[in-house]
């Protein structure tokens, strides 16, 4: 019997962290755990960024996941996991509510600049919006949220861009 409770716990644990590797390090969100929203930033001449914020039951155990994509020699680099205080973790959250306040009929492009994409996931409903360089007449296109909202995320990451400054 000790061999058959042993082989059934190794089976749960192993199918456990299959589908927590499927989603990825946050995991698929669910009410008390998993990916809150992320946002992945293209600058024209720079290879991308990811932000994900992770949200845990557990209080202080939230997290910031940021991913650069390979740069010029197709190097990968590994995520960096950043804590977050309580703090921290509301401001981003205030942020991210501001940042869905959006105009979804924004039609601004051009050749240069960057591309946002903010993606999220809130119970039964998916949503994904992209826009054109935020910084571009954000207030008139109601997006200094999402503008503030990416800012706020690359200081926490203290990281610096690798060609240029975030635009």
């Amino acid at each position: 019997m000790t061999r058959l409770g042993i082989l059934i716990s190794l089976s749960l644990l192993c199918s456990s962290a299959i589908a927590a590797e499927k989603d990825g390090i946050c995991g698929y969100r669910t009410a008390c755990h998993g990916a809150v929203f992320s946002l992945h930033i293209w600058r024209a001449f720079d290879g991308g960024i990811e932000f994900k914020l992770c949200t845990r039951r557990e209080p202080r155990r939230s997290f910031l996941l940021v991913t650069r994509d390979p740069d010029e020699k197709n190097e990968r680099e590994e995520p960096i996991k950043v804590s977050l205080n309580d703090a921290t973790y509301q401001k981003i959250l205030t942020l991210y509510d501001s940042a869905l306040g959006y105009n979804v009929k924004d039609a601004a492009g051009g050749y240069d600049g960057s591309s946002w994409c903010l993606e999220t996931r809130r119970g039964f409903t998916y949503s994904k919006a992209c826009f054109w360089s935020p910084g571009h007449d954000s207030e008139g296109r109601r997006l200094t949220g999402l503008l503030r909202l990416g800012q706020e995320l690359w200081s926490i990451a203290a990281i610096e861009p690798r060609y240029g400054p975030l635009y």
